[in-house]
């Protein structure tokens, strides 16, 4: 699929399951009259090293709308065909949360917020196309942002303060939704958070995690004993990054004291920025294979660390959580519930001390796919149609660059300076 608009007259060769019936409703509700699919075009792939459990492209699909010829452009995500990358990463648990998340999740959440008057509504995502699920075929398709003017940042370098405030704000105002939720509607808020399963911190997936989880800990620990050796950062992380720790993770994702319908994979590739005159103004969170019900310093924390640097941090830290704060309880109140209440600052700085190692945690993975150029991105192809373990693939090795051990080393100090960890 290497030529701009190469065009295709059924969808079955994408997934089977989209037949000419099977598209033809989808478009006929995405234009909100009768439509016949008739071909569709390769538009562009996504970069490389931006996606690892699925496999994504643009496209534009075209219908017939009484003679009229519409088109919608989309961002198709499609299981991985390779049986062994399916099956050793395991794909289908990932595309099942997210396509339960989009078909049923978000639309009681929309439904809620919907009955309120607010003048900011959580707008703060794409839009759903269409969804297919067999376990073997799996699609997700969405509305192309980068219509809008959305487009990716550079996830190699943290992100600037303008970045983190629009980030946050939009996180905020999805977080908002579930506590007004839980506060006035917990019957509903209760059946849909049961709809979402825990696909990474889980003991039924230490077996599958256990080999990568000791190799990207060994490379963390590399990191802070090279920048920083013979400091209490060193000690620390020897402490830290251990085989318990994971435990600790399935302990934060499992609280659900507070929990929200969370994002959980707030790292760089999954937000969407719109600018005017180079400064983001707006920002679309997208990739909802990892969502869950839990605190939303989960989110928060792992934000921090994936996305920032040490000197972003030092110069803006509290002010960042003071600006979450204060967009999560304008937002809670919009929607009729008391912030004070249903979570006060209070609750939020002690989930922040005792929740910010999770973020930590999770960087571990996150940092070292992060400052990956493009052209060292993980090669995903894989033989065989058997399940084999993620480190087989995933072997990530210790960074090659002062620049890229420092990004994970100071997160490391930041949480040892804030007595986190």
């Amino acid at each position: 699929m290497s030529d701009l608009y190469e065009e295709f007259g059924t969808m079955i060769e994408v997934s089977p399951g989209l037949t000419q019936e099977y598209v033809n409703r989808a478009l006929t509700k995405w234009f909100g009259e009768t439509a016949t699919f008739t071909h569709w075009e390769y538009v562009s792939e996504t970069g490389k090293g931006d996606s690892y459990l699925s496999e994504v492209i643009r496209i534009k699909i075209y219908g017939d709308l009484n003679g009229t010829s519409k088109h919608v452009q989309v961002v198709l995500k499609t299981i991985p065909k390779n049986v062994c990358r399916r099956l050793t990463f395991r794909s289908h648990d990932f595309f099942r949360n997210e396509i339960i998340f989009y078909e049923k999740v978000l639309p009681e959440l929309l439904k809620f917020q919907a009955k309120k008057n607010i003048l900011e509504p959580f707008d703060n995502y794409t839009k759903l196309f269409l969804t297919y699920m067999d376990g073997v075929n799996d699609v997700i398709c969405l509305e192309d942002a980068s219509l809008e003017d959305f487009g990716s940042a550079v996830r190699q370098e943290g992100i600037d303060i303008s970045h983190c405030k629009v980030t946050l704000k939009s996180l905020a105002k999805y977080h908002a939704l579930s506590f007004a939720m839980r506060d006035q509607d917990p019957k509903t808020f209760n059946a849909i958070k049961d709809l979402i399963e825990e696909e990474y911190y889980h003991p039924r997936l230490w077996d599958w995690y256990q080999k990568f989880w000791y190799r990207i800990c060994g490379i963390a620990v590399d990191a802070v004993v090279k920048e920083y050796p013979n400091t209490i950062y060193a000690d620390k992380i020897k402490e830290f990054a251990v085989p318990e720790r994971y435990k600790d993770m399935i302990k934060a994702v499992e609280d659900q004291t507070n929990g929200v319908l969370s994002h959980g994979d707030c790292w760089t590739n999954n937000f969407l920025y719109k600018y005017v005159n180079g400064t983001p103004v707006d920002a679309k969170l997208i990739d909802f294979q990892l969502t869950r019900c839990a605190s939303p310093v989960l989110d928060l924390s792992f934000f921090i660390y994936a996305c920032t640097d040490d000197k972003l941090r030092q110069a803006h830290y509290d002010n960042l959580l003071q600006y979450y704060y204060d967009s999560l309880s304008t937002h809670i109140r919009n929607l009729g519930s008391d912030a004070n209440k249903v979570y006060s600052k209070e609750t939020f700085l002690a989930e922040i001390k005792k929740y910010s190692y999770f973020g930590l945690a999770f960087s571990f993975e996150s940092t070292p796919f992060i400052v990956l150029a493009p052209e060292d991105a993980v090669n995903m192809e894989m033989e065989g149609d058997e399940k084999k373990n993620i480190d087989d693939f995933w072997q990530m090795q210790p960074f090659k660059t002062k620049e890229g051990r420092l990004r994970e080393a100071n997160n490391v100090v930041h949480c040892v300076d804030r007595g986190f960890i």
